[in-house]
């Protein structure tokens, strides 16, 4: 065989590899699933704010099982799905709280905690060289809301966990060559969580290790590195005053109320460092109605209808809530809806049941029962959505025809060098 034959020869492989190239490539292209393809469901349909909102998180749900977060780490403002999206149990045990607050998609709870059940040694640390309190808890309260063991959740007894967790201070500390992050925030699920599914309740001196770190204006701080503090935060506030009244010290929890009832905007809204956002107003939610504060819990309840996406929007963003007022983002309604729920039923951790209802539903829009954001580009979008291919899709269709002619050409072009004389 001459070098010119040879060469022939290798250049009709490549281009048979090239054409199977393409090939791969046009099924990539139209196999790969449309952003707007991960809709909430479209039937049952319903009016409940809280409902619609929970039935939007299933949509979210990867495989029907688990939330995931993103992360931009280059810095590039965009989302690598490869490199820069995870799993997140912390999120997802959020949602499995959510759909409690709003007593549906029960059957979306149950496959997520089922997942969470796999996930304790990443989530929560392998308990010896990192074993994290505030995981610990947050899973102990979804076991006990779900009607599952906590002491054989995922194979492990997390309430052993936790409680060898806590120092003689009462504080119940992180295990980690990271550092010790505990805080108020984790403090109080433990108490919750340990009210709820301890065979002895909480220890009383982590309630008194709470009381301990309260700032001077009520309020708590979510870094006890700041102590002694002046000036509080929302959340964390929030999520103490919860656990102060399940451990019977209504004094200090009222001082706590005071604080979030100042930190109150006109429009209801509560934020950090005076920023409205969603989640902080839907943490402070069950806190102010647990205190008798029934007008501030209205307002503030009424200021989150106000960020969830109606029935005029696009289908893949009905029912959920955006981080704050500039409206809905996929990167931050993940995280803004669970607690947005948890506001809107007004349900503290301490009361949450399993959901009752299995069905996730979807936003019913005769009624508009939901925010007032909704626009009439909005509705075109809507509109796009449902009677017509997303724009995904059309470029998925686009490139495939373009890929479709590149395999014709090279395949035209083999076949005549096939065919050509040779040397």
């Amino acid at each position: 065989m001459s070098d010119n034959t040879a060469a022939r020869v290798l250049a009709r492989g490549h281009t048979g590899r090239a054409a199977l190239v393409a090939v791969l490539t046009l099924f990539a292209v139209l196999a790969w699933p449309d952003p707007a393809s991960a809709d909430p469901p479209t039937a049952p349909l319903t009016t409940d704010p809280a409902d619609a909102a929970a039935g939007w998180l299933t949509g979210e749900l990867v495989d029907g099982e688990y939330l995931t977060s993103s992360f931009d780490a280059d810095g590039n403002g965009e989302i690598d799905p490869a490199t820069e999206v995870s799993p997140d149990p912390g999120l997802t045990a959020d949602a499995v709280l959510a759909f409690a607050a709003a007593g549906s998609a029960g059957d979306a709870a149950e496959a997520a905690t089922d997942w969470l059940e796999s996930q304790v040694a990443i989530y929560t640390g392998d308990g010896t060289t990192e074993s994290y309190a505030g995981a610990l808890a947050k899973l102990i309260l979804v076991a006990d809301v779900m009607g599952r063991d906590a002491a054989s959740f995922g194979g492990q007894d997390l309430l052993a966990r936790l409680g060898a967790q806590q120092s003689a201070d009462g504080r119940f500390r992180d295990i980690s060559t990271f550092g010790d992050f505990s805080s108020p925030i984790t403090q109080s699920l433990a108490i919750i969580a340990l009210d709820r599914a301890g065979p002895t309740g909480f220890p009383p001196a982590s309630v008194d290790f709470l009381v301990g770190v309260q700032c001077a204006d009520g309020g708590f701080v979510s870094d006890l590195s700041t102590l002694p503090c002046a000036i509080g935060d929302v959340d964390a506030t929030a999520l103490s005053v919860q656990a102060l009244l399940v451990a019977g010290r209504e004094g200090e929890a009222g001082d706590a109320g005071a604080f979030l009832a100042g930190q109150q905007a006109a429009d209801g809204s509560l934020g950090t460092a005076g920023a409205a956002n969603s989640n902080s107003t839907g943490v402070a939610v069950p806190a102010l109605r647990a205190l008798g504060q029934a007008e501030a819990a209205e307002k503030a309840a009424q200021w989150l209808l106000s960020v969830q996406s109606g029935p005029s929007e696009p289908a893949e963003e009905r029912g959920a809530f955006a981080f704050d007022a500039t409206g809905f983002d996929p990167l931050t309604a993940t995280r803004a809806t669970p607690q947005a729920v948890l506001g809107i039923a007004g349900v503290s951790l301490a009361e949450l049941v399993a959901p009752s209802d299995p069905d996730a539903y979807g936003l019913d829009g005769q009624d508009g029962a939901s925010g007032d954001g909704a626009t009439g580009e909005g509705a075109a979008a809507s509109d796009e959505s449902e009677g017509g291919w997303s724009l995904g899709v059309w470029l998925g269709v686009i490139v495939g025809v373009l890929v479709l002619g590149l395999v014709a050409v090279l395949i035209l072009r083999s076949r005549r060098s096939a065919a050509s004389p040779r040397p």
